[in-house]
């Protein structure tokens, strides 16, 4: 079963070659007095900095998502759809921003090779969260309405980023009443969390039932807000529910479900350097 309708499993599908990032160039596609037809690649001078990297520095420190646009060619496609993120700035502006990434410049070479996009059909669009994680990709056409789809809740976010990172992700979920403000994680969670062969490769995130910005990421995942006990859901990369538990969970049923994870649909292992925990 794979978890919800994630929207970063469409920026995974762009077809990319990791670690062959190109250099880049800090233009915009429309910058004026340069139009497509006329431009022409230019060298960088030595240090000059990237206004991809730095942009999604600005936007982590203000709690913003940041549309990364990635173009080479500066055609009338590149310059339309570019239009298209500049637009949509004017009313998401408190809550992103856009940058334009050539992908051909030496001065972004770390943000390409970062997100895996030197091959990818251009433009390409990645919406990114304030803490890295990749919610969205559009490797071609896209309305401002889809890059509003691009902003999700916090406990999607921070699932994604673990899943991203090729982590395991426990999602523990409690009703808690109105003079409780923490979740308190089932024991074999924190067992297994502490562990040294699982506590690199594991990400625990606890959600309160009630919160209402968490309602449709909860849904997604199968879980009832109106259940009385702690549901633990488990997710491998790049988003597959391989487990569930209601109420009280130990460590040693948690790695039970995990090895039979790794001989079924998680087979060769895909979330952490051993596989799904250590073997």
């Amino acid at each position: 079963m794979t978890f919800w309708g994630i929207a970063f499993t469409v920026a995974l599908s762009v077809p990319t070659a990791r670690g062959q990032g190109g250099p880049r160039f800090e233009g915009q596609p429309g910058a004026p007095g340069r139009s497509p037809e006329t431009t022409e690649r230019r060298t960088e001078p030595a240090g000059t900095q990237s206004q991809g990297q730095a942009a999604l520095q600005r936007a982590a420190e203000a709690d913003k998502y940041v549309f990364l646009f990635f173009w080479k060619e500066k055609d009338r496609r590149t310059e339309s759809l570019w239009d298209v993120c500049r637009s949509a700035m004017t009313r998401l502006g408190d809550r992103s921003d856009c940058v334009a990434v050539r992908v051909d410049a030496a001065s972004e070479r770390a943000v390409v090779e970062r997100f895996g996009v030197s091959r990818a059909p251009l433009p390409l669009v990645l919406a990114v969260a304030p803490n890295g994680a990749v919610t969205k990709g559009f490797p071609g056409a896209f309305d401002e309405a889809q890059l509003r789809a691009a902003f999700v809740s916090h406990g999607t976010a921070r699932c994604l980023k673990a899943l991203q990172d090729r982590k395991l992700v426990l999602v523990c979920v409690q009703d808690l009443p109105p003079n409780r403000d923490r979740v308190t994680v089932p024991r074999g969670v924190a067992a297994l969390r502490s562990d040294a062969g699982y506590a690199r490769v594991t990400e625990v995130v606890a959600l309160n039932a009630r919160d209402r910005e968490e309602t449709s990421f909860l849904q997604g995942l199968g879980v009832d807000p109106r259940s009385t006990q702690t549901t633990t859901v488990m997710l491998v990369p790049p988003g597959t529910i391989v487990g569930k538990f209601e109420g009280a969970v130990s460590k040693e049923q948690l790695t039970a479900q995990l090895a039979a994870a790794r001989s079924g649909s998680c087979a060769g292992g895909r979330c952490g350097p051993n596989g799904c925990g250590p073997r």
